[in-house]
């Protein structure tokens, strides 16, 4: 932890580096990992070597340079300090020639600074470097992560990394062990990475586990494109115990990138970044990252395993090239988890996914967990009005995460028990939805079913639960119908009276019977009529084990003929739940029921092999219609 003292030191040294802390912060952060790196080459007395031996032409070795060290420059007020790095064949320049060897630390100076530095910011960021130096490890990964901060809380270019308790939940969600080979494709700030690692110490109790981790830094492996982000990720990645970062702008040439990694884990979030071409608009963001998507499914190893996170549009999108990316994680791979983050207007990150699956030659996706970050952000906490503000949000952050962990480690006891954040959804329904893994476009039916009141104690409100595709509309044919109002006198139209006279008159007494019978049907509590009507496709389009093939004109002909046959003379009432099935057959059941307790008068019209056919119409006058267990029913008088 830092104490109050260094960190008004830090805080006293950000803002002296003004205006560039508040235009341009990020530029300030490049500058402080850049001239990290020189001082951990000068340390290792490896630049002067390195670029004399290459002998460039078109570098010339001046006394200043010859003599240049990290403990001589400390030495320099911050004019000289500038000078000494912005001539011609200054530091600058040294560093460029460095770059082009294949050597320690050159991919981190091929990417040339943000900005021309200023005698007082380069003389800040090098006195921010002395306060690193003579940190102990634990002082220096607070530090970096104290600054990391208040580049999120004062940047105004859009650039952000992956929150640090979203990187802990990702990491933790992955259960790294020492035998993976962990892959971060898109490794931002390093800071899964460096979470991967802190979960394997801190799961290995042992001496002997401690001493193995010690020897598995290259199997931290790390992929940036953007050549700043790849210097401030290795910085970070330093300051948190990797000495010697395996991260890089590509693989490796002794790495054939293909099914190497039992664990990817990544944030495939594109945030804005000047020096970046990409980024001109969202569409070329999705595209970017669906092909990211497409790397890591084609790299993931036989038994593999792969935590992501998505924006919200992955998941949804209905470009061709993203669902056969979702149809191919579906069907190929076994999808366990979408975890939403919760809703934030300021964020790249409102909204997104963290997928869960892995490679099994044995299972691919048969159901989902879906959970939904519970907090919503509010926008000021994410400002710079306080430190209190930030930190009670980050406090709540971290809150969530062990909430949510907590569930993801129980998910087998929430499936029988689900909620309107927390619920399972069959992979079956994900064939007629685009195979859409948002959220939003699945829902939790919460049926409220009254129980008889004149039990004892009087019983509670029971809950009847279904998970369902929003687009469906199923909850429409849970709702038993209720007592329709009274009828209100009405003016008659002439051809209604005309009818009523004629039936008067010349009705006999079986007729009159007859009529009055229908009408007692029609306007009774809850009952059930045999008329038939036109069947919503999408009560089908969720029948079990996805065999939509199964349902075509015949059966809809055949339905219809049952729906206008007689009814049969016994009719019944629901005692427990009965669910409707697409034949008399207890393996087709369809994912539609008629709940216990309702006041529902069943007239059936057909009987076979135990079930009996009937059309329920709901409260909206809409129906739905298949067979129901007796077992399910008692007949009534």
């Amino acid at each position: 932890m830092l104490t109050p003292e260094l960190i008004k030191t830090l805080e006293k040294k950000w803002d002296n580096c003004w205006p560039v802390s508040d235009l341009r912060p990020f530029a300030l952060l490049d500058l402080i990992s850049y001239i990290f790196f020189i001082k951990k080459l000068d340390d290792w007395e490896l630049i002067h070597p390195k670029v004399k031996s290459s002998g460039f032409d078109n570098f010339i070795y001046t006394n200043e340079i010859e003599e240049f060290t990290w403990s001589k420059l400390q030495k320099m007020d911050a004019k000289e300090i500038q000078q000494l790095f912005n001539k011609d064949h200054g530091v600058i320049d040294l560093m460029k020639n460095y770059s082009s060897l294949n050597s320690l630390y050159s991919d981190y100076f091929k990417a040339p600074l943000l900005i021309a530095p200023t005698a007082k910011l380069i003389f800040n960021a090098v006195e921010i470097i002395n306060i690193i130096e003579t940190s102990d490890e634990i002082n220096q990964a607070a530090i970096i992560e104290f600054l990391f901060n208040k580049l999120k809380r004062t940047s105004q270019n859009k650039q952000e990394f992956v929150p640090e308790p979203i990187s802990k939940l990702m990491a933790s969600l992955a259960a790294p062990t020492v035998k993976d080979t962990i892959l971060d494709p898109c490794a931002g700030n390093g800071s899964l990475l460096i979470n991967s690692k802190k979960y394997i110490e801190k799961q290995a109790y042992s001496e002997k586990q401690q001493s193995t981790i010690k020897l598995l830094e290259t199997n931290l492996i790390g992929i940036e494109s953007d050549l700043v982000l790849l210097r401030m990720a290795a910085m970070n990645m330093s300051l948190h115990g990797i000495k010697n970062p395996n991260i890089h702008t590509e693989p490796t040439q002794n790495d054939d990138f293909k099914n190497n990694y039992s664990l990817i884990l990544s944030a495939l979030m594109h945030s804005q970044n000047q020096n970046n071409q990409l980024n001109q608009n969202e569409t070329n963001n999705l595209e970017r990252e669906n092909l990211l998507l497409t790397g890591i499914l084609e790299n993931l190893n036989e038994d593999g395993r792969a935590v992501i996170l998505v924006p919200q549009d992955l998941l949804k999108s209905d470009n061709p090239l993203i669902i056969k990316n979702r149809k191919n994680l579906v069907g190929h791979f076994n999808l366990e988890a979408v975890i939403t983050l919760g809703q934030q207007s300021d964020s790249i990150f409102s909204g997104a996914g963290i997928l869960i699956f892995n490679k099994s030659a044995v299972k691919t996706t048969e159901n989902v967990w879906f959970c939904k970050w519970g907090i919503e952000k509010k926008k000021n906490r994410r400002n710079v009005e306080g430190n209190n503000n930030y930190e009670e949000n980050e406090n709540e952050e971290f809150s969530e995460v062990t909430e949510i962990l907590d569930k993801w480690r129980n998910r087998k006891e929430f499936k029988k028990e689900p909620s309107r954040n927390s619920f399972y959804i069959s992979a079956k329904y994900f064939k007629n939805n685009n195979y859409k893994l948002s959220f939003n476009d699945y829902k939790l039916i919460r049926q409220d079913v009254e129980t008889d009141k004149e039990t004892e104690n009087d019983a509670p409100v029971e809950i009847e639960t279904i998970i369902t595709a929003k687009n469906e509309n199923l909850v429409e044919f849970f709702e038993g119908s209720p007592q329709l109002p009274e009828m209100k006198k009405k003016s008659r139209t002439a051809p209604i009276l005309i009818t009523l006279i004629i039936l008067i008159l010349g009705g006999g007494a079986l007729y009159w019977l007859y009529l009055k019978g229908n009408f007692n049907n029609l306007f009774s509590k809850d009952t059930i009529t045999s008329s038939a009507s036109k069947i919503p496709t999408s009560t089908d389009s969720g029948r079990p084990n996805g065999d939509t093939s199964k349902i075509n004109n015949s059966d809809l002909a055949n339905d219809a003929k049952r729906d206008s046959a007689s009814e049969l003379s016994t009719k019944y009432k629901v005692v427990k739940k009965a669910w409707f099935y697409y034949e008399p057959n207890p393996d087709r059941i369809k994912p539609l029921y008629i709940p216990e307790g309702k006041n529902v008068i069943l007239r059936p019209t057909e009987e076979e092999n135990g079930f009996v056919y009937v059309v329920y119409k709901n409260s909206r006058g809409e129906e739905t219609h298949g067979w129901l267990n007796k077992k399910d029913l008692r007949p009534v008088e």
